[in-house]
């Protein structure tokens, strides 16, 4: 998620109004189509909606921000299939004081979800998750170092983080982190399964934007945390990764090529790996792994 204003963003502003809004709101469509194509292949028609909004009041040494990003995306194929590409809606909350030059004191709190339900596609009947499930939310204090306005580097040596599983049947199972629920030999549940999961660690935040050319911006952000709290003693040096950026390849006021790569790890998330053994789908191990998700297509954009 990007955090700070966007590179080429409009920005409401003037020398009496201490405060900034800027927005950038995206339709990003991509299509293909096969007939009679020899080395096959499955047409299909996907769609994403977008919005990133940034918000902040200055007033002499102190700052208030507010960022979010908004996102959902669907996939339809020839088959009348539908599934979800895209699903997100993440907040951030700053209080900040400039204590000295480029070093502020901060207080952060960041918010993050997905509105709609979740499958193991093509499987459609295996729930993985929804909405609160997983949920996210970091509060903390600390540092931050920015020495200009398209960079800044935030740490932090005490902050929560709350992972809060609320759909009791991927509580059960022990979902992204929760303890899972205990049963019996037959598979009764005797002691449901915990819906929160709460850790004290450390944070990084790093934000960097640039204008590679004239007309393609780019925004990177990664996240970095380590649970130094955690009742594992062996799991207190593994550290979650969460990097996504962004490259904007500008073609005119209204339509622009967006390339986007995301990159995870969270060693509570297990990801399970099959491997077919005599024809049939057989899951062969299951464990933390690193997760990659990368889009590129056109997108109608309309910043303000």
């Amino acid at each position: 998620m990007a955090y700070g204003n966007q590179p080429n963003d409009t920005v409401q502003s003037d020398t009496t109004n201490p405060w900034e809004f800027n927005s950038l709101n995206m339709l990003t469509v991509n299509q293909i189509a096969f007939v009679n194509w020899a080395s096959g292949g499955e047409s299909s028609l996907s769609a994403k909606v977008s919005t990133e909004y940034d918000m902040s009041y200055k007033q002499d040494r102190f700052t208030y921000e507010h960022q979010g990003k908004v996102a959902f995306g669907l996939v339809g194929y020839i088959d009348k299939r539908v599934e979800k590409t895209d699903d997100l809606f993440d907040f951030l909350w700053s209080a900040n004081h400039e204590a000295v030059e480029h070093l502020h004191l901060t207080g952060l709190l960041t918010f993050k979800s997905q509105f709609a339900n979740g499958y193991k596609y093509p499987d459609d009947s295996t729930l993985i998750s929804t909405f609160m499930a997983p949920g996210y939310a970091n509060i903390s204090i600390g540092l931050k170092y920015k020495p200009k306005k398209d960079f800044q580097v935030y740490f932090s040596p005490i902050a929560g983080k709350l992972t809060m599983v609320l759909n009791q049947e991927l509580a059960n199972k022990g979902a992204y982190g929760v303890k899972k629920a205990i049963v019996d030999t037959a598979g009764n549940i005797l002691i449901p399964g915990e819906k929160l999961l709460s850790e004290v660690g450390i944070k990084v935040l790093s934000t960097y934007k640039a204008k590679l050319m004239e007309n393609i911006d780019l925004r990177t952000t990664l996240s970095l945390y380590n649970n130094y709290t955690d009742y594992n003693k062996d799991n207190r040096w593994n550290i979650d990764v969460d990097w996504d950026t962004r490259i904007v390849f500008n073609i005119n006021k209204l339509f622009s090529s967006v390339f986007y790569i995301h990159l995870k790890y969270d060693h509570n998330t297990m990801i399970s790996e099959y491997e077919l053994i005599d024809g049939e789908k057989t899951l062969v191990s299951e464990g933390p792994r690193l997760q990659l998700k990368e889009s590129f297509g056109l997108s109608l954009s309309y910043k303000i």
